[in-house]
């Protein structure tokens, strides 16, 4: 179920360290927004399965990392009923543009991402 599945207990934790598991370090929120599943292709592209929810909560965030031509990168985090259930990340001006949050070393080695 793409990034759903993180560290033990990834459902009592805060988003910070929701994101940190994976690698990533938040730089600032952008917005909160609720969301219908239908159709929602950024979760797809991610390879997360929303199918069980109608509607989720998604909090995005600006992360410290950035592409090695300086472009932002940015991390949402999805929620349903106060549980995180997943996420993806969104690299500015990049085709696809959106990855799994499991992807931070793949994109480091193909020289998308810095550290």
């Amino acid at each position: 179920m793409g990034c759903s599945k993180g560290p033990s207990d990834q459902n009592n934790v805060n988003h910070a360290d929701y994101l940190k598991s994976f690698g990533w370090h938040l730089d600032g929120k952008i917005s909160e927004r609720t969301q219908g599943t239908q159709n929602f292709l950024d979760a797809q592209m991610a390879g997360i399965d929303l199918e069980p929810y109608k509607e989720i909560e998604i909090t995005t965030y600006m992360l410290k990392e950035k592409q090695k031509t300086g472009k932002k990168i940015y991390a949402s985090v999805y929620e349903y009923n106060g549980k995180i259930i997943g996420g993806n990340g969104k690299l500015e001006e990049w085709e696809p543009g959106v990855f799994s949050l499991k992807d931070k070393e793949r994109l480091v080695s193909e020289g998308t991402i810095t550290k």
